[in-house]
């Protein structure tokens, strides 16, 4: 009887230190995540409600047709909304969908918003976004576009 008992508890030992492992073995973190990019960007902070200053483009989440992150923290995609009303885009890449320019735009901050969002318009286009101390995304679904990241810069 005592031989049986000793068994039972060697064969849970074996079990638990079994499951142990696998739990280990499947907790190993990816080489990157999908949140760390590939260069670190200084961000500053300014205001919640405000558009007006320079933003670097830092990721674009593509969720139509290939869904995927394309890490833009290395490339210098800068948009500098300012108090005129012209948005001037600079980019050093060969990426044709960030051309470089200056257009008109307009803000529209949340407390105006008839659906309680901000919203930035240029041109034809309407695009929600949501601005935080440091950083903004502008949701280009509507349109079958990205989601974009931006940190301030200045």
């Amino acid at each position: 009887m005592k031989n049986k008992k000793i068994q039972s508890v060697r064969a849970w030992g074996v079990g638990l230190l079994f499951l142990v492992l696998i739990m280990m073995a499947s907790c190993q973190e990816d080489a990157a995540p999908d949140d760390e990019l590939r260069c670190q960007v200084e961000a500053i902070d300014g205001s919640e409600d405000e558009v007006v200053g320079k933003w670097k483009l830092i990721k674009a989440e593509i969720l139509f047709g290939n869904p995927r992150n394309e890490d833009y923290s290395c490339d210098n995609i800068i948009y500098h909304y300012r108090n005129d009303g012209i948005l001037r885009i600079t980019n050093n890449t060969s990426d044709i969908s960030h051309g470089s320019g200056e257009y008109p735009y307009e803000f529209i901050p949340a407390s105006l918003s008839e659906n309680g969002y901000p919203i930035l318009k240029r041109a034809n286009s309407i695009w929600p976004c949501h601005i935080e101390k440091n950083n903004m995304t502008i949701y280009l679904m509507a349109l079958d576009g990205p989601i974009l990241h931006f940190l301030r810069t200045e």
